[in-house]
């Protein structure tokens, strides 16, 4: 791990060349994240730009939000974390344009093994993925 000693680790809210959460990115998805009870939640509506199949986002942009969720998830609970593992299963498309609700919790600490899950649903309640994933710690508040 000696190679985060050399990194300026930072409270994610405050990087902000960040792709996934970061304000002063042009490409960026400036997902806002907030906790809500045990969960940690964001929503997004995806533009055209994030597309795979016309009309459809692309799948790498959904496993790249539920990576995000999750590891706000570890970071909610001071734990500065980075994923070593993560499975994701696709189980709808999600179109251009609808509004996604991200959410994902830690479900275990364990060492400097942090267990998370997360999920996108639609505001209909439709499962669009559901992931798990593992990361490790490497700082804690």
């Amino acid at each position: 791990m000696s190679i985060w000693k050399d990194i300026a680790l930072q409270n994610p809210k405050d990087v902000p060349m960040c792709f996934a959460c970061g304000r002063d990115n042009t490409i960026g998805l400036k997902l806002d994240f907030h906790q809500e009870g045990e969960s940690v939640k964001a929503e997004f509506i995806p533009g055209e730009q994030y597309q795979g199949w016309p009309g459809v986002v692309h799948g790498g942009l959904i496993c790249t939000m539920l990576d995000e969720v999750m590891g706000y998830a570890a970071g909610y609970q001071g734990l500065y974390a980075v994923t070593v593992k993560m499975e994701v299963q696709y189980r709808k498309p999600a179109m251009i344009g609808q509004r996604l609700l991200l959410s994902a919790m830690v479900k275990s600490v364990n060492g400097r093994t942090v267990k998370c899950d997360g999920e996108i649903r639609l505001e209909d309640d439709t499962l669009i993925a559901e992931a798990y994933s593992e990361l490790r710690i490497i700082r804690t508040d």
